[in-house]
């Protein structure tokens, strides 16, 4: 049965699928999130401090669930392409296009069991299941680095009742590169245990921060950014461009819907600037670029032209 679950996501567009035991999240993992929180390092995303009991045992997902599904899908392809705008955000929304593909895998799954797909959408520590079920490593960058695939990868979860047999637990770590390190604009990847301080973070600033940039560390990180020709619209790559793990041969795209849409690669800032909120809304509607919302992605457009 595992290996056919397997077999009918990897068809399906996935690039690496494992599985896992449901269970509480180890401790000294655990402790590693608190410190992240207690130390203010998600920035103003409170929402990660959010139903913890949940986030600390995804059988509260679902009753009577036994394992957790972990998939990743390669948004790379061949070329990440030049832009202002993370790679990510090229394509389709992410959350839309997968769980429609999971939905539709789920047709073929055994019919007297439980599920439940987790897309960004609940309280549930992705990169931690995903290295669990064996999926791949947590990086220097935060990011999971699936081997053969890279870290340009969405990552969504199942969370069944089917007692599926895991896979073995990936232990790896980064090398000594330290590529990620240097290339980052804003100095957001010094802390350690494999994680972001989001108060540095382009990521965080372009997409997740609401309102203007008051903070001296926000004004700082943003200054430093700029020094090194960075400005983008909507989030960064730069740690994961320069993964050696993205370089040469990949694993390529399989799901068309992820692949950049020519409109969003040929966005400018002024673009951004001449539109209303109706326009926003319209051309970014099946985009993750919404995720902005108008009032931040106009911060951004000023903040590159002036």
């Amino acid at each position: 049965m595992k290996e056919e679950i397997r077999k009918i996501l990897l068809e399906g567009g996935a690039c690496a699928v494992g599985f896992a035991k449901a269970a509480e999240v180890d401790p000294g993992e655990w402790e590693l999130f608190e410190e992240w929180l207690s130390r203010g390092r998600h920035a103003g995303m409170e929402y990660m401090r959010n139903h913890p009991q949940i986030r600390r045992d995804p059988r509260l997902l679902l009753e009577g669930a036994n394992s957790i599904i972990s998939i990743a899908f390669n948004y790379r392809g061949d070329t990440a392409p030049n832009s202002p705008i993370a790679s990510y955000a090229l394509g389709d929304d992410y959350h839309d296009v997968l769980r429609d593909l999971l939905n539709r895998c789920l047709n073929s799954f055994p019919t007297d069991a439980g599920y439940r797909i987790c897309i960004d959408s609940a309280p549930i520590l992705e990169r931690y299941w995903a290295r669990k079920a064996g999926v791949g490593f947590i990086g220097d960058n935060g990011a999971l680095i699936v081997p053969g695939a890279g870290s340009m990868v969405f990552l969504a979860e199942i969370v069944t009742t089917l007692p599926l047999v895991p896979d073995r637990e990936w232990i790896r770590r980064c090398g000594s590169c330290g590529a990620c390190r240097r290339a980052c604009p804003t100095g957001a990847l010094t802390f350690s245990g494999n994680s972001i301080d989001c108060n540095r973070c382009l990521s965080y600033l372009t997409i997740e921060h609401r309102g203007d940039w008051n903070d001296p560390v926000h004004i700082e990180a943003l200054s430093s950014a700029a020094t090194r020709g960075m400005t983008p619209l909507f989030g960064c790559d730069r740690c994961l461009a320069v993964c050696p793990h993205n370089a040469g041969k990949v694993r390529a795209r399989t799901v068309p819907a992820l692949a950049p849409r020519k409109e969003i690669l040929a966005i400018t800032p002024s673009d951004i600037l001449s539109m209303e909120k109706s326009d926003f809304s319209a051309t970014f509607r099946h985009s993750p670029i919404k995720r902005g919302r108008f009032d931040g992605l106009h911060r951004n457009a000023l903040n590159m032209i002036k």
